[in-house]
């Protein structure tokens, strides 16, 4: 239990300790979680802040404590810095890098376990020359921090840089760059360590990679498949690049989600919010029960979305008025969640007018049918109500990746794949339940929620078909353009001043009093160096580079 009365936002600034602690499980949680720990290969779907990467650090702490008998072992790989890997070059860095992460995390996670590799000599065999089990794991540290600095050296050479680091040729060490050297070895740190088989927990697999990143990546998670390797990542919605990698064949996809009409779903919802702060601070929103559940279920059961809002509304954890939540779900979900929508044109310039047209139809089209059928109904005492839609499966390809977007940034979400209606198939979504309140012209959400949700079904949609009049203008899209000139926008980013930051104004200006003044200052320094500035100590530093580089990712990935 936490009593600083401080959310934590994202599961990356949870420890290990408070994990058990915070986690929530639902019945789908639980069953994902069975899946994760599963033979199977897995994709984990879902937009950002629905806790893909909680149920990944919850499965290996389950796998942990059961190894001994089960001799599973779980391997947690971060890949979030995949954007400073400058792969354009070379798509062999990347390649490079993605094998050196997932040798480095294994080899520290089999020391946590008490297995040490030394007396074998495999990675030593493996790499092509003799040295400590110790040296080559820093050998693969510092050869990861060269390739995530590799995008700030124009002259960066990876075989020069290599053979600096690990005195061999980088033709001689196949094991991070062959995908069967590195299953050989694999099998043989199994047979030898008596393990039965490696479960590789892939997080943010997706969220950054640009697109040839992407297709290497699943490249990659194809052909790991043996019996002695089992992948799980999570993915996101929408813009993903898949290449020849085929979901229904090459893995199961599972979605993580929570179901705002489940009969546990505002229970679960507060016992998150619970178990972040103390009980004096919780005993104020249960109070304020009303308020309290308007959020919750604006949420639509993203516990980020609920957390943000929440501290949005209750001036920082010290109240919860009704004025203060109206005008919060009214801002947050009418304004903030679609500028980070429309931000992703900044970055995907290719599918710029497909996020303006998904836009454009959801609050011009969607929402305003939903929000008259609903005041229908109701006017005539009807009382049904809805969020869904439906979109003809044959609709025009750019409406479906317009609505695969939209996905991907949480506006809508999708609820039942390939329903029938009438002798037409369509899939139904879900338009987010903040978003409609936000809309809402003719009441406020906290009085308005309660009589939507009662009276929610999913018999009730508006329907588009296959040329539904609602699609206006689409033949003026353009085809998508997937590759990005992710340096070019990574460059520019770069170059933004530190005052962005959720830092404080003395914190900011003591930064830039010793010449930390933009992002690429805090993130080309050291930790260490950040110490420098007056006030800041090794904790302060370490949680502002933290946020530093996560504006970053956040940015990038829209």
């Amino acid at each position: 239990m936490r009593f600083d009365d401080e959310f934590i936002f994202r599961t990356e600034d949870i420890s290990p300790q408070e994990l058990v602690d915070i986690f929530v499980a639902t019945k789908t949680d639980r069953d994902n979680l069975n899946y994760i720990k599963s033979k199977s290969p897995l994709l984990l779907e879902g937009s950002r802040g629905t806790g893909k990467t909680m149920l990944l650090r919850v499965a290996e702490k389950e796998m942990d404590e059961n190894f001994n008998s089960s001799r599973e072992l779980a391997v947690f790989i971060n890949f979030s810095k995949a954007i400073f890997v400058d792969a354009y070059k070379d798509i062999v860095y990347f390649r490079n890098w993605m094998f050196s992460k997932i040798l480095f995390a294994l080899k520290r996670k089999l020391e946590k376990k008490g297995i040490l590799l030394s007396a074998t000599g495999i990675l030593g065999n493996y790499f092509g020359f003799i040295d400590k089990e110790e040296n080559i794991l820093l050998k693969l540290d510092d050869f990861i921090y060269a390739l995530e600095n590799s995008w700030s050296n124009k002259t960066f050479d990876i075989s020069e840089k290599a053979s600096e680091i690990f005195g061999v040729d980088l033709k001689r060490i196949g094991i991070i760059r062959d995908v069967d050297y590195f299953k050989a070895l694999i099998e043989d740190i199994c047979e030898t360590c008596k393990i039965k088989r490696i479960v590789m927990l892939f997080d943010e697999a997706c969220h950054n990679f640009i697109p040839l990143q992407q297709r290497e990546f699943f490249t990659m998670f194809r052909d790991l498949r043996c019996p002695f390797i089992s992948c799980k990542a999570a993915v996101y919605p929408g813009i993903t690049s898949y290449g020849t990698f085929q979901t229904f064949h090459d893995a199961m996809v599972k979605k993580v989600e929570r179901d705002i009409t489940s009969s546990d779903y505002l229970e679960k919802m507060r016992e998150i919010v619970k178990n972040q702060v103390g009980e004096d601070t919780y005993s104020i929103f249960v109070k304020n029960g009303e308020n309290f559940n308007s959020l919750i279920y604006a949420a639509s059961g993203n516990p980020r979305l609920l957390l943000k809002s929440l501290f949005m509304a209750s001036e920082d954890l010290k109240s919860l008025k009704i004025g203060n939540v109206n005008s919060t779900i009214k801002n947050f979900y009418r304004t903030n969640i679609w500028n980070e929508h429309t931000k992703l044109s900044d970055i995907y310039k290719g599918h710029k007018k497909l996020i303006d047209w998904g836009r454009w139809f959801v609050e011009n089209k969607v929402l305003q049918e939903t929000i008259n059928k609903n005041e229908k109904r109701k006017s005539e005492e009807k009382y049904q109500q809805t969020i869904f839609f439906t979109i003809h499966r044959d609709a025009p390809a750019v409406v479906k990746q317009s609505i695969r977007i939209l996905e991907y940034s949480g506006i809508i979400s999708l609820h039942t794949e390939g329903t029938k209606v009438r002798t037409e198939v369509f899939d139904r979504y879900q338009v987010n339940f903040g978003v409609v309140l936000a809309s809402e012209t003719k009441s406020t959400p906290v009085s308005r929620y309660r009589e939507i949700i009662s009276n929610l079904s999913i018999k009730l949609y508006s329907e588009y078909g296959i040329n539904s009049p609602s699609y206006e203008n689409i033949d003026e899209l353009n085809s998508v353009e997937t590759e990005v000139d992710i340096k070019h926008v990574l460059e520019n980013l770069l170059h933004e001043p530190i005052d962005k930051l959720d830092i404080t104004t003395f914190q900011c200006d003591t930064l830039k009093n010793v010449g930390f003044t933009t992002l690429q200052d805090i993130l080309s320094a050291k930790e260490e160096d950040l110490q420098r500035a007056y006030g800041i100590g090794p904790k302060k530093a370490r949680k502002i580079y933290n946020i530093a580089f996560n504006a970053t990712i956040e940015y990038i990935s829209g």
